[in-house]
């Protein structure tokens, strides 16, 4: 499923982060609304991500580490 352990824990910490111990509203209630439409700068991002050897899911969250890349690559 991962390319390497460090893949692995790359995930694991970009699912951590944004993860807050505050603000519960009990059993099955997020303490705000999630927002379930893809942001449209997401695509290019995933294409290129896919293009250059990222491992990145065709949906959910992309990784700040491949956001910074994808913004040094374009200059």
């Amino acid at each position: 499923m991962y390319a390497s352990l460090f893949a692995f824990f790359q995930e694991a910490v970009d699912r951590l982060e944004g993860v807050s111990s505050g603000d519960w509203t009990g059993p099955g209630k997020s303490a705000r609304p999630r927002k379930l439409d893809p942001r449209p700068e997401d695509e290019p991002i995933r294409l290129w991500a896919h293009a250059n050897g990222y491992l990145v899911n065709d949906r959910g969250r992309i990784p700040a580490a491949i956001r910074e890349a994808y913004k040094a690559s374009q200059g």
